[in-house]
């Protein structure tokens, strides 16, 4: 991001994250300069967590006042936040229609899906629409659209991405970012907690991860707790050789987000400082790393050696956390580009 934060103002940024993540009181001021306020509101942005900072912010001792335009600039934000998600609650309505008219019934991944872990799920920030569709329901949701007039587009992965409604719609035959049989049927507890990991470790290993996602992994654990096993998702996470991954974002939702309810035990976690440097460097999917924004304004050429110079730059990151998921993106990577 070529910013380097203060401790001040990322301790104070991830108290207003925790404020808002469990809706409660803040026990103790945060006496910050405006330029730290700015720097929270900056950091909230890239990270694509305002909605959550801005209920943080509700939640701070009485007193405890921050500057006018701050505030002001966290609730035209929020608003807009809470404006988008209701749009895309709508298409999403929409689209069930099309597609159940068709005898197609698509599961939502991540997006409004995972919103509704969030005591508010109006103010998580959501993109796209995710939709997984198994088997042969996945051509046929394909043919559907097309027959509207809808563009489609391929992915390396065997995904498509098309435009309804205004709204970016990412369909999928995979509902796991894994490549591995005996996963857990969908849908159920196991099986939203392995994707979303998965996905977190896939962003890592290529364009970055921000805290949009980690939190989604924090509500998700927190709602789903007592509606599984946790001995069991620690063997479902074990067997499919993302232990150590796993016990890395275990130890950063402990350490930074106050949530204990995966299934590790706290003091057997590794230091989360591999993760934070990750979120850090470049936030949302690492749309903010440094020449980012330059490497995506330029030719495809350009773009394509971007992508390989930060897939290298995580490397040892990739082999030790996901060795298997890394060459398996790679080969999609490959197979999209010839």
């Amino acid at each position: 991001m070529g910013k380097i934060w203060s401790d001040k103002t990322i301790e104070a940024f991830f108290t207003l994250l925790r404020g808002g993540l469990e809706e409660k009181d803040i026990e103790y001021p945060l006496i910050l300069s405006e330029k730290e306020w700015e720097d929270i509101v900056y950091l909230a942005s890239t990270q694509t967590v305002t909605g959550l900072v801005f209920r943080g912010v509700s939640h701070l001792p009485d007193g405890n006042d921050i500057p006018g335009q701050v505030l002001m600039k966290l609730m035209k934000k929020a608003d807009g936040i809470a404006r988008a998600s209701a749009r895309i609650s709508e298409v999403r309505t929409r689209l069930d229609k099309v597609f159940n008219a068709e005898g197609l019934r698509p599961v939502v991944m991540k997006g409004p899906e995972v919103a509704a872990f969030y005591l508010h799920p109006e103010l998580r920030e959501c993109g796209d629409l995710d939709l997984y569709f198994p088997g042969s329901a996945f051509d046929k949701a394909v043919s559907t659209i097309s027959s509207l007039g809808v563009g489609i587009i391929k992915s390396p992965d065997g995904s498509v991405r098309y435009l309804f409604d205004g709204i970016w719609i990412d369909q999928h035959r995979r509902y796991y970012d894994l490549r591995r049989r005996d996963l857990p049927e969908v849908p159920s507890p196991y099986a939203t907690l392995l994707m979303l990991s998965a996905h977190i470790l896939k962003h890592c290993m290529t364009s970055g991860v921000g805290l949009r996602q980690i939190c989604d992994m924090t509500v998700a654990y927190r709602s789903l707790e007592g509606s599984y096993s946790k001995p069991v998702l620690a063997g479902i996470y074990s067997s499919t050789g993302l232990e150590q991954w796993n016990r890395l974002l275990a130890s950063f939702l402990s350490a930074h987000l106050g949530c204990n309810s995966h299934p590790y035990s706290s003091d057997t976690l590794p230091p989360p400082d591999p993760l934070m440097d990750i979120i850090l460097e470049g936030g949302n999917f690492g749309h903010h790393a440094d020449g980012r924004a330059d490497a995506e304004k330029s030719s495809a050429f350009r773009r394509k050696t971007d992508t390989v110079r930060r897939i290298l730059k995580r490397l040892p990151f990739s082999l030790k956390y996901g060795r298997k998921e890394f060459f398996g993106y790679m080969a999609d990577l490959v197979r999209g580009n010839l």
